[in-house]
């Protein structure tokens, strides 16, 4: 008889246990969006798992790619460590504004302890506009657009457009106005030099010239190849490229002045003199 009662015990202390392991506890939901839903929106339905710390056993997730009730049609479940994000679609609207609940799952974790997704509120409209008698008469016109303003937009644009144009002529005004009255004479000849490239027709001997009129007029008088050491003595940050300018004169004076003319200095030589001349000229 002992042994009998003792057999009893221990049936209802199992039973005991599997009633405890098979308690529901409800778990939080939240969704993105309650209100305003219509017909193929997408709702998303999250599953707080962070509270309990769960384990889920995936095979008690409820089917995806399936239809639960009248307006939803579950697609996906993703499953992370913190939540269970529930994709549903929208597949159905009624005649009227109307407040539906998601559905409720039950749900295991790995400890075999049941879980509850609790259902939550969701309100979904009509698609077509429906009349005293609640029936569809036609597709709901769109909302009536938020017209604003462009009277601001206008006048910043007519702003923006006098400083662009106020802008440009004075840049024009001092590009070909007072930046060429004070422009110095290499800087002058860079600048005449950098227009040749744009004429093709243009000669090495214009290139030429064009040095030779900087040089003059930074000694105030027509320089020639004998006359280098006084330019040099009156301009003496030149000195320091006086055989790239003796050079130069060298071969201007054998190309213009020689019985037999011979090839003058290049277009490029020529411009790489000037922008040289140039640099000390700016620091003089």
């Amino acid at each position: 008889m002992r042994n009998y009662y003792v057999i009893l015990m221990v049936l209802v202390n199992m039973l005991f246990i599997n009633v405890s392991m098979a308690e529901e506890r409800p778990l939080t939901v939240t969704v993105d969006r309650p209100w305003g839903l219509l017909l193929g929106d997408e709702i998303n339905v999250k599953v707080d798992l962070v509270a309990g710390d769960e384990q889920i056993d995936e095979s008690s997730l409820p089917q995806e790619n399936k239809r639960y009730g009248t307006w939803l049609y579950l697609r996906t479940i993703d499953i992370t460590a913190k939540q269970l994000i529930f994709h549903y679609q929208l597949v159905n609207v009624p005649l009227i504004n109307t407040t539906i609940a998601t559905p409720k799952f039950d749900i295991k974790r790995l400890d075999d302890m049941w879980l509850v997704v609790p259902t939550t509120s969701l309100t979904i409209g009509p698609a077509l506009a429906v009349t005293a008698d609640k029936a569809a008469s036609a597709i709901k016109a769109d909302m009536e657009p938020t017209l604003i303003s462009t009277e601001t937009t206008m006048q910043q644009l007519k702003l923006s457009t006098a400083i662009a144009v106020l802008a440009g002529m004075i840049l024009a005004l001092w590009h070909f106005g007072w930046k060429t009255k004070n422009r110095k004479p290499f800087s002058q000849a860079v600048h005449d030099l950098s227009r040749l490239k744009w004429h093709h027709s243009v000669t090495a001997d214009d290139a030429s010239r064009i040095l030779h009129t900087a040089f003059n007029h930074t000694a105030g008088t027509v320089v020639v190849y004998g006359e280098i050491d006084k330019l040099l003595q009156l301009n003496p940050w030149l000195m320091s490229m006086e055989s790239e300018i003796k050079q130069f004169y060298q071969q201007s004076e054998q190309h213009f002045f020689a019985r037999k003319p011979e090839q003058g200095p290049e277009t490029d030589a020529v411009r790489k003199l000037a922008k040289a001349c140039r640099s000390k000229e700016m620091l003089a």
